[in-house]
């Protein structure tokens, strides 16, 4: 397979929507969220809706996107998130969505408020301890870093590389800015962060079979070094 990263623009949307929901579907941690008789397809729906003006278009500044797309395919097989701090709004450029028009933004809006989205609500019990461990982290860490908010791959391109290549394009972008990189992982994508050189600073390990998952409700807060990863190597 041949692919290569590059950045986002609203009309991306649909695209990186099909693959988010898609990527998700089959994680237990996700798929609780929504009602046990939910169709993956409709969710897919929704989520095309909303994703240029909730996602895409969503602080703008401080936000860069990177897609993965299949070359053969040509079709988005992978997607990340990236928050920078406030004072290297003018850094990354080339990921920072391009902006629309006030008109074209006002459509996309409404489209994203037609759109059904309501994961349940009454999960906070496992939502307030990792709330409470990533304050306790992001207490201790550097104030200024960047964060990987997103990373999706497609169900039927995992175990390719692509997912490593996208986390190791973060990398390059905050070793040349001198940032350190914030994560919150789940047990899917733990090893991977290993390998690249981020660093475990907490976890928080949960029972969510009463709310319909497989028991395995595990957060871990990682810290990525500049220089220090597998990628700042030299």
């Amino acid at each position: 397979m041949a692919w290569k990263i590059e950045g986002c623009t609203v009309s991306d949307g649909d695209a990186i929507a099909r693959n988010n929901a898609s990527a998700f579907w089959f994680q237990p941690y996700w798929r609780i969220l929504w009602p046990a008789d939910m169709q993956q397809e409709f969710i897919v729906t929704q989520a095309r809706k909303r994703l240029a003006s909730a996602v895409l278009l969503r602080a703008r500044d401080t936000t860069r996107h990177e897609k993965v797309v299949d070359e053969q395919e040509d079709r988005v097989v992978g997607y990340a998130r990236w928050a920078l701090p406030d004072a290297y709004k003018n850094e990354w450029l080339d990921r920072q969505v391009p902006a629309v028009s006030p008109e074209v933004a006002a459509e996309l809006k409404e489209r994203a408020d037609s759109a059904w989205w309501k994961p349940r609500n009454d999960m906070g019990e496992l939502d307030r301890k990792v709330d409470e461990e990533r304050d306790r982290v992001l207490a201790i860490i550097p104030p200024v870093h960047m964060e990987l908010e997103y990373l999706a791959v497609h169900p039927d391109h995992q175990r390719k590389g692509i997912a490593r290549s996208l986390v190791e394009s973060g990398i390059r972008e905050a070793d040349r800015l001198g940032l350190p990189i914030f994560v919150l992982a789940f047990n899917v994508s733990l090893e991977l962060y290993q390998k690249l050189g981020f660093r475990e600073l907490g976890r928080v390990l949960q029972d969510d079979s009463k709310f319909g998952g497989d028991g395995q409700y595990n957060t871990y807060f990682l810290l990525y070094e500049p220089g220090k990863g597998a990628s700042g190597r030299t």
